[in-house]
Formats: C-alpha cells, sequence, structure tokens
C-alpha cells in the first residue's frame, strides 16, 4: 500500500471516529439509484474532490513529462571543409554572434595552393588574352597567318577554362578571392564564419588544435525559441491535435507556466517504453530558459467529436464487473453510476454511455466511496 493510501485510509477512518459514522452506507431502493452517503464533514478531510463533467480542467488534459532541447530548425554545427590548425578564435561560448561573424581562422596548406594555382591562373589568362587580341591584330593587316592567330585564340580558352576552374575551387572552400598583395599575409588561410544569427553553444576549435573535416568546430543556435520535447503514450495519441494549448512548468523556474503549440508528433515509437516523441515550439525571448531543463506539460485533449466526454482515470472506479462513478446529489450523498468506457489512458477515460455535460462527479479519491 503507497503512503499517500495509508494516510488517506487513516484520514478516512480518524473522520469517521470524530463524527461517529460508519464506512459509506449504500441505499438502492427497488427501482431508484444505488446512493452512497457519506458524512459532509469528513469529505474536505479525505481530499473527495467534485468537478463538473466536460469542464476545463483535469478531465480534459493530459500530463507528460519532457525536457527543453535547441530549435534545430535555427541550429548550425560549423566545421571545416579541409584538414587545418586554429591559428585565431574571435568568440567563446556564450558569445551572441551575427550571421556571417567570423568565429576562427583556420591555416589550411591545401587552401594556399588553391589560393597560388588561382593567381596563376588569373595571370596566365590575361597573357593569353592579350597574344589572342594581338595575333587577331596582326591577321586582319596580312602581318600574320590564319593557323597562328588560331593557335592564340586555343591556347586563350585554355587559359579561360582553367582560371573558371581556379575560381570554382575556391568558391567550394569558400575562400575568398586573393590578390596578389594579400597572398604574402593570408596564404592558406580559412575563416570559418557563423551561418546563422544566435549563441555560441559549442566549441572545439581552440587555438593550435588541429581540425579534421570530420570534427565539429562550433556549434550556434538561436536560443530565442526552443523545443520541449514531451514523450506521449501510445494510448494517448488519438486524443492529441497539431495547434493544441500546452501549459509548460519549469521546476528550476519557479511559480511561473509557459505557453506553447503542439507543433509535430513523430511517427515513429521507441520500442522499449511505446511513446512517440510530440515537440511544442516554446518561446525565450527573455532567454530565462535554457535546453536541458526537466518540464512538466498540460497538453489540452482534442474533443471535436459530438458527445465525447472526458473524466480522468481516478473518477471511473470498477465495482464488481462494471466501470462505475459516483454522481454528486449534494449533502453526502452520491449516485452509482454504470458507465461505458470507450477509451482508457494511465491519465484520462473516454466515457461512450452513461454520463452527460454538466453532471458533477468525484473526480479525486473515488475509490473511498466504494465501501
Amino acid at each position: 500500500m503507497s503512503t499517500r493510501l495509508l494516510l488517506l485510509v487513516l484520514a478516512f477512518a480518524a473522520s469517521c471516529k470524530d463524527s461517529k459514522t460508519q464506512s459509506p452506507t449504500l441505499d438502492a431502493g427497488p427501482s431508484g439509484p444505488r446512493i452512497v452517503k457519506l458524512d459532509p464533514n469528513a469529505l474536505v478531510r479525505l481530499g473527495v474532490k467534485v468537478d463538473v463533467v466536460g469542464s476545463v480542467g483535469s478531465s480534459r488534459a493530459l500530463h507528460v513529462n519532457g525536457t527543453l532541447d535547441f530549435d534545430y530548425d535555427d541550429y548550425a554545427e560549423i566545421g571545416v571543409p579541409l584538414e587545418g590548425r586554429v591559428t585565431r578564435v574571435d568568440v567563446k561560448v556564450s558569445d551572441y554572434v551575427k550571421k556571417g561573424a567570423t568565429l576562427a581562422t583556420i591555416m589550411v596548406p591545401s587552401v594556399a595552393s588553391a589560393q597560388a594555382y588561382y593567381l596563376q591562373a588569373q595571370a596566365a589568362v590575361i597573357a593569353a588574352r592579350k597574344n589572342r587580341d594581338r595575333e587577331d591584330d596582326l591577321l586582319s593587316r596580312q602581318l600574320t597567318t590564319a593557323r597562328e592567330a588560331e593557335i592564340a585564340r586555343s591556347e586563350a580558352a585554355k587559359a579561360e577554362a582553367d582560371f573558371a576552374s581556379a575560381r570554382a575551387r575556391l568558391n567550394a572552400l569558400s575562400v575568398g578571392i586573393p590578390t596578389s598583395d594579400s597572398m604574402v599575409a593570408a596564404a592558406g588561410t580559412l575563416a570559418l564564419r557563423a551561418p546563422i544569427e544566435g549563441v555560441v553553444v559549442g566549441r572545439k576549435a581552440n587555438l593550435g588544435v588541429f581540425l579534421a573535416p570530420s570534427d565539429t568546430a562550433f556549434i550556434v543556435a538561436n536560443l530565442k525559441t526552443l523545443w520541449a520535447s514531451l514523450d506521449v503514450h501510445e494510448s494517448d495519441i488519438a486524443y492529441l491535435r497539431i495547434g493544441a494549448d500546452v501549459d509548460l512548468v519549469i521546476d528550476a523556474i519557479a511559480a511561473k507556466t509557459f505557453k506553447g503549440k503542439l507543433a509535430l508528433i513523430e511517427p515513429g515509437l521507441a520500442k522499449s517504453s511505446r511513446a512517440a516523441r510530440a515537440r511544442v515550439v516554446v518561446d525565450n525571448s527573455s532567454m530565462e530558459l535554457r535546453p536541458g531543463l526537466f518540464l512538466r506539460a498540460t497538453i489540452a485533449l482534442a474533443a471535436d467529436a459530438p458527445g465525447r466526454l472526458f473524466v480522468p482515470s481516478a473518477a471511473v472506479q470498477p465495482l464488481a464487473d462494471a466501470d462505475v462513478v459516483f454522481i454528486d446529489r449534494g449533502s453526502g450523498n452520491f449516485e452509482v453510476r454504470e458507465v461505458t468506457v470507450a477509451r482508457r489512458t494511465p491519465d484520462v477515460v473516454e466515457v461512450s454511455e452513461g454520463l452527460t455535460n454538466g453532471e458533477r462527479i468525484v473526480v479525486e479519491n473515488a475509490f473511498l466511496l466504494r465501501g
């Protein structure tokens, strides 16, 4: 027996003794409903709570746990295209960076080769174009042969192709176009830049570290929006709808509830837990939330079908071979009503027959009324 249940039983016994009443009594007329009677003064002490069927509250919400995570639609892992050594670091973890900001400078020998090849190809194409133009001028004055002019045009075309290839190689490496003056100071350097605006949340690029293409040098994330990742049991998925309101309570941040919308329910289930991952987009413009924080979520249930009624799972109690609820008739009198359960989850029960909207039923500690 759990500690909470033991305390409730002891409280019930004490209340009965104090009020000189016995356990709940059952009156059943020949044709009338069965009525459970309980001293009204004991209801509060025993924690017997009554709520209206169909009201917005625990009977229309699902309670799950989860954690805060990065918004991976606004998240970037920055690596290096070629092997190189870090020669300069411009940011540290927790720094805020703009899109395009330089994070670090890497010395890459192959970049130096690519830059040198570009300058060579640039010089060759300039010379080949001048030679082509000169031969075309001489040919127009009949001072050279057509063959010499054709050879000059062919060499110019080849030089232009080599120059275009050298430029494409630099673009593929995300390296700026060098000049003969800049080559001396910046030969072989590669700047790592932030592809998005956000906060540096991870860094492997330390001064002097050798980085390979498989390494992640920096991680930049926009923390103004986060994801709440929730684990939803397979039996509860049918009750959820995209866009549902979600209230988030984070124990590390007391006395505040965060709002969000259900944005996604992943199609697969975890094999061990039989749970699906649901995602809620959370506004963090105040920057007080951090990825990794534990949270408790209350998701508003979908109740679009006519006549669809939800009650807390604790409200439906087994009695003999039936499922029953206890209808509040006032003054400590509760009608025992048999109901038909359409679907049952750990938090919520969907009742298809036996109840109507607006009736008042016991939603907490209903087991005490079973007698």
